[in-house]
């Protein structure tokens, strides 16, 4: 028992228990008797009274809540949920204990169970700033970035002046590479509250994403002033003045106003030559976009799965498990004879083979600025280079599954090799070319309509059912068909499975629609990004 909580026989509190007991309409005085002990300092005494309260009125809303924020206090987390789930059922339509319920559920990582309550706590009339924010954390945890930017917003215009919904509107923004919106934000922030470290250190993140290292370093400076003990922001100002060639200690570099104030004209001229070159050569030109792209790809294979303990291997089990998962199944659920060949899996696959290089390629080349946003800083890398290294690493890729898919083919008694190779390379080329042509088109829609990769996979998850992967267009209505033969997917893949089947020759093939699909996307795509160089670079 804590010091000076009251005694078992508190003449007091046996009274308001005695007359919570004769008639429930005095449970208010004991709850505030209860509150009062917890402000004391009497922790224990107060829970006690509380939980013995909920006994008395088991169906008494304020005493689950209560007791539920006294718990929380203490850190008794996980009780403290329980009983605020309990005070949830007996009042599902208070807005304020969903929104304590959710917090709760935030100090524990669950996000998932929380959004429901703050879906109808920022629903009802009396919604606070707090439940939009959390909301906008919530779907941010859960892969769900644009939703989170509209929620985050929507807590600004009711709260303009908080500082955490700025910095969280700020990182949000970062992590889609829209490092000038991020840093407005990070400007208003900066008016409100001119001494928060943590706003000058996000400004420094985001102007060294820029390419600006004269800001950045401004911004460190700044956040290093702000708060000397930080140990992460230490870590970073040392990093910036590494890379800028600086020698000396931190605390020197911040005393030293001259050499502050002449960062801009630095950075400056480390961009220019003092004496111009020659041009080099075509062939010394493409050797070195070659060695570009080369690394560019290395550092993919090196970065792009290091999450996983396969790292680059998962990129190559992946569509395999796709593969086996859906090809068994269908193959399983349909026991029709295959429209081509001598087994539906084997059938199948061939559709979806030259599908999945295809979108992922798509995919892929779409969020080349945003993925390799880091790289762009660097002087000799161009959008371009990204562009291509991420359509060879995923063709070499997508060659090297459908290697081991057939080699299994092989081992299993189907066919090992395409009867006729040529058209099948045809279409894995020009399948590619067209991937690659429509993904930057889209990352340059995308820079303009943030919005757009939403509509784009909606158009992937459409193509995957209008590209003739599980069925021959031969077994659709002509009307039916009429309209599939304008999709330049099922082209490429009526064009790979003709080159696969011995016996398959569809008339409806149109060898010169594909090639002219590949080339007119690929010239209008790398045209517009040539063309928007610049505003583009603008829009990041």
């Amino acid at each position: 028992m804590e010091p000076g909580s009251p005694q078992a026989g508190d003449t007091g509190t046996e009274t308001l228990l005695e007359a919570v007991t004769r008639d429930r309409r005095n449970l208010p005085a004991l709850l505030a008797q209860a509150e009062t002990l917890f402000a004391a300092g009497q922790h224990a005494a107060a829970v006690t009274l509380l939980e013995t309260a909920t006994h008395l009125a088991p169906d008494e809303f304020l005493a689950f809540r209560i007791l539920s924020g006294f718990l929380a206090v203490l850190g008794r987390i996980e009780e403290a949920e329980h009983l605020a789930a309990r005070a949830v059922e007996l009042a599902p339509d208070a807005p304020e204990a969903r929104l304590h319920l959710a917090s709760l559920m935030f100090t524990r990582a669950r996000y998932l169970p929380a959004i429901p309550h703050l879906l109808f706590h920022v629903g009802h009339p009396q919604a606070t700033p707090t439940g939009w924010y959390l909301l906008s954390i919530a779907m941010s945890a859960i892969g769900q970035p644009q939703r989170a930017l509209e929620t985050i917003r929507r807590a600004i215009e009711l709260q303009g002046t908080s500082t955490e919904y700025r910095l969280h509107l700020a990182s949000l923004l970062t992590a889609r590479a829209h490092y000038g919106d991020a840093l407005t934000e990070l400007g208003i922030a900066a008016t409100i509250a001119p001494h928060d470290a943590r706003i000058a250190r996000s400004a420094s993140g985001n102007h060294e994403a820029l390419g600006d290292l004269a800001a950045a370093y401004q911004e460190a400076n700044r956040a290093h002033d702000l708060a000397l003990d930080d140990a992460e922001i230490a870590a970073h100002h040392r990093q910036l003045a590494r890379v800028m060639g600086f020698i000396g200690p931190s605390a020197d570099l911040a005393a030293n106003t001259a050499l502050t104030a002449s960062l801009a004209g630095w950075a400056n001229s480390r961009q220019r030559r003092s004496t111009p070159r020659p041009r080099p050569g075509l062939y010394r030109r493409l050797a070195e976009r070659g060695r570009i792209i080369h690394a560019i790809v290395l550092r993919d294979m090196r970065t792009r799965h290091s999450q996983s303990q396969l790292g680059y291997l998962w990129a190559v089990f992946e569509p395999i498990s796709h593969l086996l998962t859906l090809g068994i199944m269908f193959a399983l659920i349909n026991r029709a004879p295959p429209p081509v060949g001598d087994s539906l899996f084997e059938f199948y696959c061939s559709g979806l083979l030259p599908y999945l290089m295809f979108s992922h390629i798509a995919s892929d080349v779409m969020g080349a600025r945003a993925a390799g946003s880091a790289l762009l800083l660097l002087p000799k890398i161009r959008t371009t280079d990204v562009i291509f290294a991420k359509t060879f690493l995923n063709l070499a890729t997508e060659i090297l599954v459908g290697s081991i898919v057939f080699t299994a083919f092989g081992a299993a008694g189907y066919r090992l090799v395409p009867a006729h190779p040529f058209p099948c390379a045809a279409a894995v080329l020009l399948l590619a070319l067209l991937a690659m042509g429509i993904g930057t088109i889209n990352m340059i829609i995308q820079n303009f309509f943030h919005a757009w990769d939403n509509f784009f996979a909606a158009i992937i998850r459409m193509l995957y059912f209008a590209s003739g992967i599980y069925y021959s267009p031969i077994a659709m209505p002509d009307a039916v068909r009429t309209v599939l033969e304008w999709n330049p997917v099922l082209q490429g893949v009526e064009l790979f499975r003709a080159g696969f089947f011995p016996e398959y020759n569809p008339v409806w093939l149109n060898l010169p629609y594909l090639c002219l699909w590949a080339v007119s996307s690929l010239v209008l795509g790398l045209g517009l990004e040539q063309v928007l160089r610049r505003r583009l670079k603008q829009q990041t």
